[in-house]
């Protein structure tokens, strides 16, 4: 992650066909995770139709409507056609884990080519909410957020995420306006906000997951983090949200 978070960085940055590739290569390997927790570690035939559009998709970004279609109608065409030699679960399972990783992640590419200056939210919104939310819950968290998803995590941590996620939004619209960024406070502070909610529920999305098909972790591609849906789980759902919320500002 030493190395890996520069680059994220710098890839964010410079946006266009570079952020395309590095989110293509992720959304692979996520999405690799997301298929074999479902498969029991095995990658199934119709699994490929999955990897397919994913390489389809940030190719044509632009014509993403009509990449959809493409692939629905294909997984369609598979079940009716091969009915026998595919599962229609694990179709079904092909669908939703294309529009799990690659979709939400595609939403750090959408929000960074409409404007620069809110794609950074999406990181420091789950990130701040990460850490306050696990230094107040540790300390002083008393009443569970549930019992089954992710005991660890209480009301207390997720209300000190929201906060600390605000406070450090707010900090950002300070130093991007001296920076002749096209942000202002209000709009920062409500997109953390925001996005802040909708990461810790991404993070307990991601561990429904988990425990529903009795894994620890997606994978042990970083180490320290697990997997790439371990490390994103959160960022995935804050980038769409973030990208809502500046569309309506």
């Amino acid at each position: 992650m030493i190395v890996g978070l520069p680059l994220l960085i710098l890839v964010v940055a410079v946006g266009g066909v570079w952020l395309r590739m590095i989110l293509l290569v992720l959304s692979v390997l996520g999405l690799n995770e997301f298929y074999r927790a479902f498969s029991g570690a095995k990658i199934l035939p119709v699994h490929i139709v999955g990897y397919l559009f994913v390489l389809i998709y940030f190719l044509a970004i632009d014509m993403y409507l009509i990449v959809f279609a493409a692939f629905i109608l294909t997984i369609i065409f598979v079940v009716v056609i091969f009915y026998q030699k595919f599962d229609v679960k694990e179709c079904i399972v092909t669908i939703g884990g294309f529009f799990y990783v690659p979709f939400l992640l595609s939403f750090i590419y959408f929000v960074r080519s409409e404007n620069i200056s809110f794609v950074w939210l999406i990181f420091t919104s789950a990130s701040a909410s990460d850490t306050f939310a696990y230094l107040i819950g540790k300390k002083w968290g008393k009443h569970k957020m549930t019992n089954t998803a992710s005991p660890g995590k209480s009301w207390e941590g997720c209300i000190a995420g929201v906060v600390g996620a605000a406070i450090i939004g707010y900090i950002y619209a300070m130093v991007a306006v001296n920076m002749n960024f096209e942000i202002n406070a209000f709009n920062a502070v409500v997109i953390s906000v925001v996005g802040a909610i909708f990461s810790q529920f991404g993070d307990l999305f991601a561990s429904t997951i988990k425990r529903s098909v009795g894994i620890k972790d997606f994978g042990k591609v970083l180490p320290g983090h697990g997997g790439i849906l371990d490390r994103f789980d959160g960022i995935m759902v804050s980038a769409a949200m973030v990208y809502m919320v500046m569309i309506l500002l």
